[in-house]
């Protein structure tokens, strides 16, 4: 089977194609899961293929961190006083959210 052949299949840059910054937007945020169903939280994704940087390894150590928290979070815990972490400052200085 040829991957190319595929019309789905976008390469190394899949998510980081014209059009696709809501499917970004969803992916990379993933760890923010406060609003999430309660039966949906839980898995925290990480690695460049979900990260603003597809290809990069600079991806994927950014969406460890992320997911870091995450999982902190998830389990009652908390950034460290004058220290925190990206789900603390997730708001002020994470992606936009675009009209639909």
């Amino acid at each position: 089977m040829s991957w190319e052949a595929d019309p789905n299949f976008l390469g190394a840059f899949k998510g980081a194609l014209p059009g696709h910054y809501r499917y970004n937007h969803r992916m990379y945020g993933h760890f923010m899961q406060a609003g999430l169903p309660p039966a949906e939280r839980g898995i925290f994704l990480a690695g460049d293929d979900v990260s603003w940087t597809p290809a990069w390894v600079e991806g994927a150590v950014q969406t460890a961190l992320n997911a870091v928290w995450g999982v902190t979070a998830h389990f009652g815990g908390r950034s460290a006083p004058g220290n925190p972490g990206p789900g603390d400052v997730y708001g002020a200085i994470g992606p936009m959210t675009l009209a639909d």
